[in-house]
Order: structure tokens, then C-alpha cells, then sequence
């Protein structure tokens, strides 16, 4: 089944590659670099996180003004960097799945890769935790129903049993700590 699978993604790859070598040439081709847009991507969430990280406020009553307050009052600087944190985010997540998905299709993750693949796994998931952290950073409509979802989520385990989302269920539950964790793990995790 596996091999089916593979042969199936190589097929796809390999007809995708080929526009793609017609528009760029062997050289340029973006499905060949894929790797090296992913870590592209993510010095460009360093930099644009390190500036939005001196002006956000993390808190419950402060966490949504200070993000208006970046992208409204610096719209030439916050905003922008704004949005290029969370566009290469989007971005990072879908080059480093298809450079997942490209080395799977091609066979080349076990033997001498296989440790780079296995990382790469780990690497995959911590970007995940880092990116649920970010919504939730935000404090906003979306960022209160993740929170919920993931706390739902988390309670399916017997070691939660239930009693994390309590913690969000009221107003009152909900705490500047809170933030100070998410910031924490938003900035840890990767």
C-alpha cells in the first residue's frame, strides 16, 4: 500500500516538476528548493517576531489592543511585519509539508536520511504547536474558539480527564498567566 501511495505522489510530483522546470528552468525550479524556502520562511518569522514581540502586551486586557495598536498605529512597520509573520507562517507550513510529502514520494527517508526525516517529523509538529500558540496570542474571536477546540481536544486524554477546559469556560478562569505561557511556548517551541 505504501508503495502504491509513493508511486502515486511521484507520478503527481513528477508532472507538477515538469511545468514547473518550463516556467523556471532545472535550476529555479521552487520544487527543488523547497527545504531552503521552509528555512527562508522561518528567518523571515525571527525577525518580523522578534519586532512584534518588543510591542505586544501579553494579558488578557491587553493582549487584542496591542495587536490593533501594531497594525492600525504602525501600519508602515507593525503591520507589515504583521503580515509577513503570518503569511510566511502559511508559507512555511506548505513548503515544509510538500518537502515532506516529495521526500516520501521519492523514497528518501530511510537509511542515512532517516534521521533528518524523523527530525524533520519533530520539527513538523513543534511548528504546529508554535502556530496554534500564535492564534492564540491574539486574544480575538478565532483565537477564544482555538483555545476551546484544543482544550476539547486535550481533555480526550485520560491524563486532562476533562478538566481543562473549565478553565476557559468563564471569564474569570482566564488569566494574564495564561498569556505568559503561550508566549513562552509560542517562543520556545521552535
Amino acid at each position: 500500500m505504501v508503495k502504491v501511495l509513493q508511486q502515486l505522489l511521484r507520478w503527481l510530483f513528477m508532472r507538477i516538476e515538469n511545468v514547473f522546470n518550463v516556467a523556471f528552468g532545472d535550476k529555479m525550479n521552487p520544487f527543488y528548493h523547497l527545504g531552503t524556502i521552509s528555512f527562508w520562511q522561518f528567518w523571515l518569522l525571527v525577525g518580523s517576531g522578534l519586532y512584534l514581540y518588543i510591542f505586544a502586551d501579553t494579558g488578557v486586557h491587553d493582549a487584542f489592543e496591542s495587536v490593533e495598536r501594531i497594525t492600525h498605529d504602525q501600519w508602515w512597520a507593525g503591520g507589515i511585519l504583521r503580515s509577513i509573520h503570518r503569511y510566511a507562517t502559511d508559507g512555511m507550513i506548505l513548503t515544509m509539508l510538500l518537502h515532506m510529502l516529495r521526500h516520501f514520494a521519492y523514497d528518501r527517508y530511510r537509511g542515512f536520511r532517516s534521521f533528518s526525516w524523523l527530525t524533520g517529523v519533530a520539527l513538523l509538529w513543534l511548528v504546529y504547536i508554535a502556530g496554534v500558540n500564535g492564534f492564540m496570542l491574539v486574544w480575538d474571536k478565532l483565537a477564544q474558539f482555538v483555545v476551546i477546540a484544543t482544550a476539547e481536544w486535550f481533555d480526550v486524554l485520560p491524563m486532562f480527564n476533562g478538566t481543562l477546559i473549565r478553565n476557559f469556560l468563564y471569564l474569570e478562569s482566564v488569566n494574564s498567566r495564561l498569556f505568559t505561557l503561550l508566549a513562552f511556548i509560542h517562543i520556545g517551541a521552535p
